[in-house]
């Protein structure tokens, strides 16, 4: 058990942590929460034993192994299989002791503690890892200096899971991870055998691992039982006894009542946007939360929404003789909030930077009002501030007509209150920085919003009033990002991008989500079982023959979903295929409709076989959910 017992920590005279009592007991996965310069990352390192306590007492376990993700990976020529087997120092300890071994009985003994261990899987295991973690199949053998800074995070990633740890510390794990990968790490964390302790600033993903949270607020920790959602709510009627809060929570409710009465109608047109529905119905219970918190922003209305916004007409993008993006026809329109899915390289991110206009189409042509604000965040961006000069002084270099106070109040808004606004970017955190490229980005009142991951490195605080703030926002969106509940929320419907192929996406993210899981199903692709630093061999074999006998169970129920997939697939496309021949001009141009009386009975037949075909498959899908969770 972790005993923290009356911990002080401070950053130089800040003190960050006072009084500190709690205990984490052994399997316990925590999500450790709080804003931003809190003491989350200060609390791992004193873990660690990186950071000694200003005050009071850290207790482990002795003998514990500790993993934690490295802040970054340096360029080597390693290759990147080997450097992730380097996880392992009890088998990279037994290896050299092998190949320097001349005794024979000695060499018997080796071998038995390699057996022990699972050495012989170690290398099938650590590919497994990299495959997981979106690699691909040539990637381990590439030397780690060849690939980019968010791979080698990847790579640091896959080393400590690697690692035959007691306790697990994870800092942002998600941070450079699509939105498969980050399922991919959900499922094998919770599978982890040890005692988790992470940060993360995406509440869907605390809410599918955790089973704890610890909160820093105010200097203070609290521990909560149950997911991320669970403690918010438990934090709301705290905070909700205190006679202070009631008039802000009266404010607030009444704002979040108009907000439910405006959307409802709205929501119950489109299947997509159930999620955001479920999210409403929810909103009461952290109202207080929501009243309290310092940041509330506002993104001011287009003073003009043409529609279309925006085209694109064939439009594709070849760079360095390699298709990048294949032609492409789209319109924007005025209210059109879109999610854009696909894994990492897939063409997202060019999409976007080729609707904003950074990118020109190497055919095809893309089409924009040039009077019309287009607001575009990328992460690059935040690298290219003036680190010399103030938030304040950034605005007034975009807007020099604009009055100071009406920037401060913007400013304020985005957390840079007082002498915040005037101070140098030098000094800024990556979520600060970040903070002030949306802000910048807001003051232009665009009528077409352009995002690129624009949560990285924020926290919880303020990505939820980001989200409140596209909820309202009056124009265009066309959002990436890995941040699912941000997603949910704000997008109505999607489109997917696969090597670099645009199509409409006829679904919402927990479709998206059963998808990718199904489809790791039927390729065989399995989470590998999470290393324990005392596992046995008889131990491990057990379980994975007792893992085999599950899989073998299930496979009818697995056979059952991807059979009704296929049916729905067929119908589909049947059906999508009547609709253009009935969508054809020439079909009614005879007078007398030819084939029209018997494509629209076939039209209306294959609806109710679709309906029940669909029926069939999500009972299918559910049924096979319910035998896992019981497996």
């Amino acid at each position: 058990m972790i005993r923290f017992e009356n911990v002080e920590l401070r950053r130089g005279q800040q003190v960050l942590v006072h009084g500190a009592r709690f205990s984490i007991h052994p399997g316990w996965r925590v999500g450790l929460t709080g804003a931003n310069g809190c003491g989350k990352s200060s609390l791992l390192a004193a873990l660690r034993g990186e950071l000694l306590p200003d005050a009071g007492e850290i207790d482990l376990p002795q003998g514990w192994v500790c993993a934690h993700l490295p802040q970054e990976v340096a360029a080597s020529p390693r290759r990147a299989v080997d450097y992730v087997l380097d996880g392992d120092p009890r088998l990279r300890e037994l290896e050299e002791r092998l190949a320097n071994c001349e005794d024979g009985e000695e060499h018997g003994r080796l071998y038995a503690q390699l057996d022990a261990i699972d050495g012989w899987s170690a290398e099938a295991r650590a590919r497994q890892l990299l495959s997981g973690l979106g690699f691909a199949p040539r990637d381990p053998d590439r030397a780690v200096a060849e690939f980019s800074g968010g791979w080698r995070m990847r790579l640091g990633l896959a080393r400590t899971l690697m690692t035959r740890s007691d306790l697990l510390l994870l800092d942002e794990p998600t941070n450079h991870l699509d939105f498969e990968t980050i399922l991919w790490l959900e499922e094998w964390l919770r599978r982890y055998p040890g005692t988790l302790i992470v940060i993360a600033h995406d509440r869907r993903f605390l809410d599918a691992v955790v089973t704890h949270v610890l909160h820093i607020e105010h200097r203070q920790v609290q521990v909560f039982s149950g997911n991320y959602s669970q403690a918010e709510r438990r934090r709301a009627e705290i905070m909700a006894q205190s006679e202070s809060a009631a008039a802000r929570v009266a404010r607030e409710r009444e704002h979040l009542e108009r907000f439910v009465a405006r959307f409802r109608a709205k929501a119950s047109k489109a299947r997509q946007a159930q999620s955001r529905l479920k999210r409403l119905e929810r909103l009461d219970e952290i109202a207080v939360i929501r009243a309290s918190r310092p940041i509330h922003l506002h993104i001011p209305a287009p003073s003009r929404l043409p529609d279309p916004l925006l085209r694109l007409d064939e439009a594709g993008v070849i760079t360095e003789g390699k298709t990048r993006l294949h032609p492409t026809t789209l319109r924007l329109r005025p209210e059109d909030r879109i999610g854009i899915l696909g894994p990492n390289g897939a063409g997202k991110s060019t999409l976007l930077s080729l609707l904003a206009g950074n990118l020109e189409p190497s055919q095809g042509a893309r089409a924009v009002d040039p009077d019309l604000a287009v607001g575009y965040f990328a992460q690059h961006q935040r690298e290219q501030l003036d680190e010399t000069v103030s938030p304040l002084r950034h605005l007034q270099r975009q807007d020099p007509r604009a009055s100071e106070q009406a920037l401060r109040n913007l400013l304020g808004g985005f957390g840079f209150s007082g002498e915040r606004a005037d101070q140098p970017v030098a000094g800024f955190s990556g979520g600060e920085r970040v903070r002030l490229v949306l802000a910048m980005l807001v003051w232009q009142a665009p009528a077409v919003l352009l995002l690129d991951e624009p949560t990285n490195h924020l926290d919880l605080d303020m990505r939820e009033a980001l989200a409140e703030a596209l909820e309202s926002y009056a124009g265009a969106l066309v959002l990436v990002s890995h941040d699912r509940d941000l997603l949910g929320r704000v997008c109505d419907r999607f489109w997917r991008v696969r090597s670099g192929r645009v199509e409409a996406y006829d679904g919402d993210l927990d479709d998206y989500t059963r998808e990718f899981s199904l489809s790791q199903r039927t390729r065989g692709a399995t989470v590998p079982d999470a290393p324990a630093a005392g596992g046995d061999r008889d131990g491990q074999r057990e379980r994975r023959q007792q893992a085999a006998r599950q899989r073998q169970a299930l496979q009818p129920l697995r056979k059952a979903a991807e059979r009704g997939e296929a049916r729905c697939s067929r119908l589909q496309a049947e059906l999508d295929a009547i609709d253009e021949a009935l969508a054809d001009p020439a079909l009614y141009a005879g007078g007398d409709g030819g084939d029209l009386p018997a494509l629209v009975q076939r039209q209306g037949r294959l609806r109710q076989e679709l309906e029940s075909a669909e029926a069939a498959w999500l009972e299918a899908l559910e049924a096979l959910e319910r035998a896992e969770a019981a497996a």
